[in-house]
């Protein structure tokens, strides 16, 4: 990870305005940055090595004084660039992404494996471009206006360096609190954009242009069975393996007990013999039997730990006793964004905590897994519906009914749901799956509703119609960017996600249907490819893991509202929160049971994030006092 800042377009302010970007953003970086200037551009970085490569890296690039590049990228494909490129070894990865540019330009993206966010200024075409990779493990924001164009890796330094003026984006945070997800450039701060994960941004004499240049292929891959299975078990190792690739430090895994991170950690352990990373695994206290939702289990640690003992890791299980407050400020601050789950802050913050006291450098994950190698389920009954198999449609609806593992209102909405109107959709939540009306669930005020619903949330790009289009709309809407710089600035552990992966992403939308959903049972391909890898108990048990369910033992109507109290004082807070409205939830705080999905959805989601939302508007609204950058 590193930090990237530049500025175009400010008539001699430009290398001015890239320092104090830069500095904004010390946490971030290495502590040496560096700057340069080509013609009216300015671009800097704040190298943080994590790569042995790293030792070659002297950025920013300079290209025959025509390209000018700063990049905060891991290329996982170095071999194949290399030998194709034609380029000895000892170079960065910055240094082989600028050799492609120069060799592809914007063609270079569909021979790019790995994470990236990156700026290459033009000189000749006097064009900007900024992109990043498809998942966005990278982060990257601008703001542009009146032939001047500033970005940097967090928005907040946009915001500090740009000086006094409107500092939040209120529709857009409105638009989070009532449950949003955004898929468009528009963040919390005015007048900051973000690159979208799997995009880029051209920016010149004829404007501003977005382009997607990540889009699975839409044709089928057909193989045997064995040759699926040859085919999942290829990518999932070279996707941990290009992760494993370190500076300095240990590895560890997180470790739950599905399929996503227990592959991961498998495979971990069969490429590093010698030193077998530590899995960290979270759970709720010993002892813990309250409520969770259907088909859900709340401590996976012992499921976790067959997994652990098979492949010879030492297994860590994680149990929180503190309040799930700790620590909410400084998270705020590094991570720059209110929305993540505060029930699940706490128990992330102490397995950083405590792999970073171990030597950790480099934590791999699993998070993408569920939308990328392990997808299946219910939402794959759609695809036989886009292409007209309605027979073969009836026939898998009616084994996933009787497989037990669904009911047939979950069958039909997951086959129909992208066809419901939002507002039928709603009513039949509210009705079937007792979700709570939206003016009921959020504590926006009411002038700020309306904002909310009518908040652009949607990319500019034509919409995506093709197979599997309702995760690659999810995968459109994730953004892991910020969450990586927080986890490094804060523990110095660089998160990395193997699942996530390109040549996974591409290979499982090539994947047919059959190979995701079969005769009732979910994943098939993955139950074959893994048969070997995990215990039969991980890879038959029925329930999801239940994250935090502990929750409320940690978290109660005395914390809320103190922490009430606290952003009462904020004038940004009162302007988009309806206090009012949280205290009157706060003060009917259930005694018991958390087994309702109404008092669930208001007090483990929709409260905690209002009132995180509070701190972020506090922490950050004295932005609107800084000194302009120009």
């Amino acid at each position: 990870m590193t930090a990237l800042a530049g500025c175009v377009g400010s008539a001699g302010d430009s290398e001015p305005c890239c320092a104090r970007l830069l500095r904004a953003q010390r946490i971030y970086g290495g502590r040496i940055p560096a700057t340069a200037v080509l013609g009216d551009a300015a671009l800097g970085i704040d190298l943080r090595p994590t790569l042995p490569e790293d030792r070659f890296a002297r950025q920013p690039l300079n290209a025959a004084d025509r390209f000018l590049l700063i990049a905060d990228v891991r290329l996982d494909n170095r071999d194949e660039l290399l030998a194709e490129l034609g380029i000895d070894r000892g170079v960065s990865d910055a240094e082989l992404l600028l050799a492609a540019w120069v060799r592809w330009q914007d063609r270079c993206f569909c021979k790019l494996v790995g994470d990236f966010a990156f700026a290459v200024w033009d000189q000749a075409e006097r064009t900007l471009t900024l992109a990043r990779d498809p998942t966005g493990q990278r982060p990257l924001f601008y703001k542009h206006r009146s032939g001047r164009t500033v970005f940097a890796s967090t928005p907040a330094a946009l915001v500090q360096a740009n000086g006094s003026g409107e500092v939040f984006d209120f529709a857009q945070l409105a638009a989070m609190l009532i449950g949003r997800r955004n898929a468009g450039e528009e963040t919390d701060f005015a007048g900051v954009r973000r690159v979208r994960p799997g995009h880029g941004i051209t920016i010149g004499p004829s404007g501003v242009s977005t382009w997607r240049h990540w889009q699975p292929s839409q044709d089928e891959l057909r193989l045997t069975d064995d040759g699926y299975v040859e085919a999942y078990r290829d990518r999932l190792e070279q996707a941990v393996e290009s992760r494993l690739r370190r500076q300095s430090g240990l590895v560890a895994v997180h470790l739950s007990s599905g399929y996503d991170s227990s592959a991961v950690a498998a495979v971990a352990a069969q490429l590093s013999p010698g030193q077998r990373p530590t899995a960290y695994t979270a759970a709720p206290r010993e002892g813990f039997d309250g409520p969770v939702p259907r088909g859900r289990i709340a401590d996976e640690s012992a499921l976790a730990g067959l997994t652990a003992r098979r492949h010879g890791l030492e297994h860590v299980v994680i149990r929180p006793s503190s309040g799930v407050l700790t620590g909410l400020r400084e998270h705020c601050r590094l991570y720059q964004d209110p929305n993540f789950s505060l029930v699940n802050v706490e128990w992330l913050r102490e397995v950083l905590a405590a792999a970073k006291a171990l030597g950790v450098s480099t934590l791999l994950s699993g998070e993408m897994g569920n939308l990328t190698l392990h997808s299946g389920g219910l939402p794959v009954l759609a695809e036989w519906l886009r292409v007209g198999a309605w027979g073969r449609w009836w026939s898998e609806a009616r084994a996933a009914a009787r497989s037990g593992q669904a009911r047939w209102r979950g069958v039909l909405v997951n086959s129909f749901g992208a066809r419901i109107p939002g507002a039928l959709r709603g009513a039949l939540e509210q009705r079937f799956l007792g979700v709570p009306a939206i003016e009921e669930q959020n504590f926006v005020r009411r002038e700020w509703l309306d904002a909310a619903r009518n908040a652009s949330r949607h990319g500019t790009d034509a919409p995506y119609t093709g197979r599997y289009r309702g995760r690659f709309d999810l995968i459109a809407a994730s953004d892991s960017g910020m969450f990586r710089k927080g986890s490094l600035a804060q523990f110095g552990i660089d998160e990395r996600d193997p699942t996530a992966d390109r040549r996974l992403l591409d290979f499982s939308f090539a994947l047919p249907p059959e190979q995701l959903l079969h005769d009732g049972v979910w994943r098939p391909l993955a139950k074959r490819a893994l048969a070997d890898l995990l215990p039969a108990q991980v890879l038959n048990y029925p329930l999801r893991g239940y994250q935090g369910a502990d929750w409320y033992e940690r978290f109660g109507s005395v914390e809320a509202l103190q922490l009430l109290e606290e952003i009462a004082s904020s004038r940004a807070a009162k302007e988009l929160l309806d206090m009012d409205k949280m205290r009157s939830a706060i003060e009917r705080w259930p005694s018991a049971g958390w087994a309702d999905s109404r008092q669930i959805m208001i007090y483990r989601t929709r409260l905690p994030i209002a009132l995180v939302t509070g701190v972020f508007l506090q922490e950050f609204e004295a932005l609107s006092l800084s000194s302009p950058a120009s």
